[in-house]
């Protein structure tokens, strides 16, 4: 049965509890573990009773929440059979609030006696949606019925009509009625806090939020304005094993919600002196940072209500539930594998995770004996700067330290040596040689800097210079004079090509760097010159030969 309602005389209801009650539209969001101590019953509270307004119209009996962190307890009986209760709160255009609407009423055996209906109107009073469940089943209030979150689609004052199904129903049993703003971990919000007036607390001076998370471990972190100091930020776990849930996502323990206790779950409340909840932390003075943690002992799904408190001044704080604990890293994107002297060197690193908020990079050039600091330019994950130039033979060590939106820390360290870059250039005496005779090699290292800083000592420096056929290699190794020239001679074993090849090492101040490969020839030489001793031997014999014969010959005549 759809519930028929005067959308006239609605209006005009609306109209007139805005002039009765005289509160501020909300149009922008307000924006260490304890022994538990004793609680209060939240619907006696002042901030309770001056937000909480119960009254009756043209349309019957209304309730008017100022602000959505309330929970709203309809008695046993309130609300009879073919009767309704109208709530109304101010809720923000594309913000995500828990609605929920449970408590005794929820049966699902056949006993099931009481059938609430809820009937949900935009703030022009036109019907967004119904939602009629059969007795003793919670209606899903979300913006589908597949979703548990509802989205607003303009700002202003909501209705939600309840009604005690006069058709079906067979009872008015107790039901609690809660809006609060549903947030995403891991993501920075802010809200308007204020501070008392005089020990009264302002429409902003208390303020609530609700998380839901599979992850154990929680940090909170609050950045406060030095315009404000804050009296305590809460964390109260408000669900265990034993909770409902709904659209699998888990509601409050329903005692909770009005400052009961069981263990560590629910105590929810705003006053100063109350329970602080499973973790909180305090402003110390105006402008100060606020962080707490904490563990929960549930399997799957906490809900979490934080509570943020004003004491003096006002402003915007910045807040964040962070449950993204993962291990990135910083990954270097720009790394020069060759440094030269009086370069600047760039440095670019990004992250895997999210996006950076802040990046510092030292370096030194004396082992940290002394250093420098500078200011990396963050953009999305990415982290840049520029070393300034060095002389050669300088070892540049680093650090980042890096921070991303979501309070990640990340580090990385590296270190780099700038030298200088060298030319090296070979020529041969002879492109062609006979076997026998030495390949003789001259060559030169000269610096690609036309006009070095300091100019560089070769007297150190080494060049390896190897001689090599199709079967055999050699290698020499010669010292490189002042000037920058050296000399390689080898005598080859065997005839055909011979391919020559120069390299000098890198060094402390100088890179690496190769000559362009030569190829001698080794001929054979000719008959005449390869016998040519054969035959001089063979003609000094002849001649001895004969100066022997003729000696002997005039001897004896």
């Amino acid at each position: 049965m759809h519930l028929k309602i005067n959308h006239q005389a609605k209006i005009l209801s609306l109209i007139t509890i805005v002039v009765l009650v005289f509160s501020p539209l909300f149009m922008a969001q307000a924006s260490t573990s304890q022994t538990p101590a004793s609680t209060v019953q939240l619907t006696t509270t002042s901030e309770y009773t001056n937000y909480v307004h119960n009254f009756n119209n043209a349309e019957g009996n209304c309730t008017y929440i100022e602000k959505p962190m309330f929970p709203v307890l309809i008695k046993s009986s309130q609300i009879a059979i073919g009767e309704n209760w109208t709530i109304i709160c101010p809720l923000l255009e594309g913000h995500n609030y828990h609605i929920y609407f449970y408590g005794a009423y929820i049966n699902t055996s056949t006993s099931a006696m009481t059938d609430y209906n809820v009937y949900v109107y935009d703030p022009q009073g036109n019907l967004e949606s119904s939602h009629t469940q059969s007795a003793g089943l919670p209606e899903h209030l979300g913006t589908t019925v597949n979703t548990a979150l509802f989205t607003p689609t303009q700002s202003g004052n909501y209705t939600f009509v309840i009604n005690n199904n006069p058709v079906d129903s067979e009872g008015a049993q107790e039901a609690t009625f809660m809006i609060i703003e549903n947030l995403l971990c891991d993501q920075w919000y802010n809200s308007i806090v204020e501070g008392t007036n005089g020990g009264v607390a302002n429409f902003y001076t208390n303020w609530a939020y609700e998380f839901e998370t599979n992850a154990s471990y929680v940090q909170l972190y609050v950045k406060v304005p030095n315009t404000l100091d804050m009296y305590e930020a809460r964390l109260y776990l408000m669900n265990n094993a034993a909770s409902p849930s709904l659209d699998n996502f888990p509601l409050a323990w329903e005692p909770g919600l009005y400052g009961n206790l069981t263990g560590s779950v629910g105590g929810y409340n705003f006053e100063p002196n109350s329970y602080r909840g499973v973790a909180y932390a305090s402003c110390e003075y105006m402008g100060q940072s606020m962080s707490l943690n904490y563990t929960s002992p549930n399997i799957g799904a906490n809900l979490y209500q934080v509570v943020f408190i004003g004491e003096v001044g006002s402003g915007n704080i910045q807040f964040m539930l962070k449950t993204n604990f993962e291990n990135s890293s910083l990954i270097p994107l720009t790394i020069p594998s060759r440094v030269y002297p009086e370069e600047p060197t760039p440095l670019a690193f990004t992250t895997n995770s999210s996006n950076l908020e802040s990046a510092r990079l030292s370096y030194t050039t004396d082992n940290w004996n002394n250093s420098n600091t500078l200011d990396m330019d963050v953009s999305n994950q990415t982290c840049m700067a520029k070393i300034p130039g060095q002389t050669a033979g300088t070892l540049v060590q680093y650090k980042i330290n890096a921070t991303d939106i979501i309070e990640n820390s990340f580090y990385s360290s590296g270190n780099y040596t700038v030298k200088e870059p060298l030319t090296l250039d070979i020529t041969a005496v002879e492109n062609k040689i006979l076997l026998g005779e030495n390949i003789t090699i001259k060559g030169v290292l000269t610096l690609n800097n036309t006009e070095p800083v300091v100019a560089p000592d070769y007297n150190s420096s080494m060049v390896n210079v190897q001689f090599s056929s199709s079967n055999f290699t050699k290698t020499l190794e010669c010292p490189v004079s002042g000037n920058g020239t050296f000399l390689a001679s080898f005598r080859p074993n065997s005839c055909g090509p011979w391919a020559v090849f120069a390299t000098s090492p890198e060094t402390q101040a100088s890179f690496r760097c190769d000559s362009q490969e030569l190829f001698i020839t080794v001929t054979e030489p000719s008959f005449y010159i390869r016998y040519s001793l054969f035959i001089i031997a063979a003609l000094i014999g002849a001649e001895a030969a004969l100066g022997v014969v003729y000696f002997l010959k005039f001897r004896g005549s």
